[in-house]
């Protein structure tokens, strides 16, 4: 028998028609704008390409233009920039590369036309530090001129001390774009050399940087340091280097990934896609790179502050309050160490969708919305899922996301028949529940005298 594909034809009426029944497993689509939303529906029907990797793509690509451009100020003292790490996983050939190159092209072809304008401006420098001082003057040039910078929004496959440098010339922020992450990862997890773990910790959580490394004469120091990562990664790559110990270190659980709920290979569709959705693209895509960095008189970077609207805020507290009370009850450091970094991101997913809504017309930036806020907490619902599911597969069983989700809706307690009724809701066969009562006893669940309780690390 051949491999079973799944064919998109027809897939945007299907997708659209899903949007509202879409669960915590679906990457919830309709968190975009209408006009995001039709780009990524029609790459996902005509190039094949999984709606979770373009679309946390396209949301790392518009977090990059916003950078330090606009904050979101919650208390005194507690400014939120929208800094994003995300993983896109995914088995060979599950097509994650095309998804991510397409989203960030604007500023591929943007870094290209700088590095031309700086490679003329680095001609002039040259050609005026040939001279001597007097000729400079004679000719009207700084005695000292100052060197050109290169403006730039990606960076890839750089050391520590080049994208300190990059982030320093660059105030409005970077993101180190790495087609395959494990050579990202593999230095940060080597015990022997830390400060590469701590330096993009200090990164995600955008803290003044200071390098003042012996025999540096470059010395640097960033106030406000915007950087985003983004790249793709096999599973059997990411266990292997999370396996053990590995994974305690804190630093995985700040990682999003994308995980497509399903992973088959899709056919090719002969009809081919319109260019105008690349162009709106790129059209929505020129209004971010467009917005200016601001600074006080004193040079200092002065980002656009947004607020919450009243009934924003409080379905913020809303949630924060459930997240701790969930938070509390757990036993599992890891999943504590997982959920705690979700009260970080969904101010920065609040932030994104917001000034997504107000680039398309569907919104304005006066503060953060209600919608906003709503949208937020579902895509709080999914990152968590995906890391739930990473914790899985880095323990040794990997579950699907409807798996991971029917765990989460069975009691700590239940018989066999009990939890049939939970996945007989779920649309599940009962051979489908008991392959998932086979594969998640061990781990996820003890089994005994007939009655299955949760383990510890599902709790």
């Amino acid at each position: 028998m051949g491999e079973s594909r799944i064919t998109p034809s027809g897939i945007i009426n299907d997708a659209v028609s899903m949007i509202g029944k879409m669960n915590d497993s679906s990457f919830p689509i309709d968190v975009f704008p209408n006009k995001i939303r039709n780009i990524i529906l029609n790459m996902y029907e005509y190039l094949a390409f999984p709606i979770d990797y373009t679309a946390c793509s396209m949301m790392t690509a518009i977090s990059t233009c916003i950078g330090n451009t606009h904050i979101l100020h919650f208390k005194t003292g507690w400014d939120i920039k929208c800094i994003i790490y995300m993983a896109l996983v995914g088995r060979p050939g599950a097509n994650k590369s095309h998804p991510l190159k397409t989203a960030f092209e604007p500023l591929f072809r943007f870094d290209k036309e700088q590095k031309e304008i700086y490679n003329e401006e680095y001609r002039k420098y040259e050609s005026i530090m040939n001279l001597s001082k007097k000729e400079r003057l004679e000719q009207g040039f700084d005695m000292f001129p100052r060197e050109p910078v290169r403006t730039r929004f990606l960076v890839s496959d750089i050391t520590q001390e080049a994208m300190a440098k990059s982030i320093s010339e660059n105030p409005r922020g970077i993101c180190l774009y790495m087609d395959e992450l494990q050579g990202w990862i593999n230095n940060f997890t080597r015990y022997n050399k830390g400060s590469e773990e701590q330096f993009y910790i200090s990164l995600f959580n955008g803290y003044m940087y200071i390098s003042d490394r012996k025999m540096n004469t470059n010395n640097i120091m960033i106030d406000s340091p915007f950087s985003n990562v983004i790249g793709t990664i096999q599973p059997e790559i990411l266990i292997d280097t999370f396996k053990g110990s590995k994974s305690n270190n804190g630093f995985l659980d700040r990682i999003l990934f994308a995980i497509p709920e399903i992973q088959d290979k899709l056919y090719w569709k002969d009809d081919d896609i319109d260019m105008s959705h690349f162009n709106e693209w790129n059209t929505i895509m020129q209004s971010f790179i467009r917005m200016k960095i601001e600074h006080d008189e004193h040079g200092n970077i002065n980002p656009t502050r947004l607020e919450y609207e009243p009934g924003a805020r409080r379905k913020v507290m809303e949630w924060q309050h459930q997240w701790a009370d969930m938070l509390n009850m757990e036993e599992s450091d890891k999943r504590r160490s997982i959920y705690s970094k979700f009260e970080t991101y969904i101010h920065r997913f609040c932030l994104i969708i917001q000034l997504c809504k107000w680039v398309c017309n569907e919104g304005d930036k006066s503060c953060i919305d209600l919608d906003s806020v709503l949208k937020s907490i579902r895509l709080v619902s999914y990152f968590k899922n995906t890391a739930l599911q990473i914790c899985s597969m880095i323990e040794g069983v990997m579950l699907t996301p409807k798996q991971t989700e029917l765990l989460e809706k069975l009691p700590d307690k239940f018989t066999r028949s009990e939890g049939l009724e939970v996945a007989v809701s779920m649309n599940w066969s009962t051979s489908t529940y008991d392959r998932f009562l086979k594969k998640a006893t061990g781990t996820y669940l003890y089994h005994e005298y007939g009655n299955y309780k949760k383990s510890t690390m599902t709790k």
